[in-house]
């Protein structure tokens, strides 16, 4: 099945050109899933008492034209299966049956206590149903983020109490922030995404007061990295 929800953008969820910030646009997608996995019998909540969670590992982003204040959207997810330990989703918004933004994305099955990745359920391809069709031509499995390399521009951000989400951990959407927040002393304004992608290696825990974002341009690309005392926590690249 694939699930439908509507999003009427506001005021403190866009920049000062009125566009939709990428953190709220991760939050949208996240919030989609969060919905289906309901609708499917995986409800947040009752995960959580069973030390289990869905983890964002990848995303890639297409973004055709950034929502802006006010935008009336359909937000359309699906699950396209899982292989071994990973599973599969792809998701578009829509306004005004205009198509804005797609992306596709590899998801973990975790123990929340243990840190392990797990098999996923079995009922999984029964209980979301497998859906067929590619919201974008990108293989998430094959792509291979660069972080071998030393960054043109750093910025050292502090990490908030608002950060964290219910599950301990900074919410995958806040790294965009971070992105975000290095790019405004980097880029002239005004300056777009238009394609990103990412993935999350470690998650940054409470005890992490800062992490440096770093980015260096290559090509029709820039890459990023973001990490800390603790590690790498994700790395990406984005036009």
């Amino acid at each position: 099945m694939k699930i439908t929800s509507q999003r009427r953008i506001g005021f403190f969820e866009v920049n000062e050109n009125l566009e939709l910030r990428p953190r709220a646009l991760v939050n949208f997608l996240q919030d989609a899933a969060i919905l289906h996995s309901k609708k499917a019998g995986y409800e947040t909540p009752a995960l959580m008492e069973k030390q289990r969670a869905w983890i964002l590992h990848r995303i890639a982003i297409v973004i055709d034209r950034m929502p802006v204040f006010g935008d009336e959207l359909e937000i359309v997810t699906w699950h396209k299966g899982s292989r071994k330990l990973r599973s599969y989703r792809d998701f578009e918004i829509m306004h005004n049956g205009e198509k804005l933004v797609s992306a596709t994305s590899l998801w973990l099955f975790i123990d929340t206590v243990r840190k392990k990745i797990l098999r996923p359920p079995q009922d999984v391809a029964e209980s979301y149903t497998v859906e067929p069709g590619d919201a974008i031509d990108v293989d998430i499995d094959r792509w291979r983020p660069e972080n071998r390399f030393e960054p043109e521009s750093t910025l050292l951000i502090p990490t908030r109490a608002s950060d964290y989400d219910p599950l301990g951990h900074v919410n995958n959407a806040l790294y965009l922030d971070y992105l975000e927040t290095l790019t405004e002393r980097v880029f002239e304004a005004p300056w777009r995404m238009h394609r990103i992608h990412i993935q999350y290696s470690r998650e940054i825990t409470k005890d992490v007061l800062s992490v440096k974002a770093g980015l260096k341009n290559q090509g029709d690309w820039y890459i990023f990295k973001i990490n800390s005392d603790a590690g790498e926590h994700a790395v990406g690249k984005f036009q």
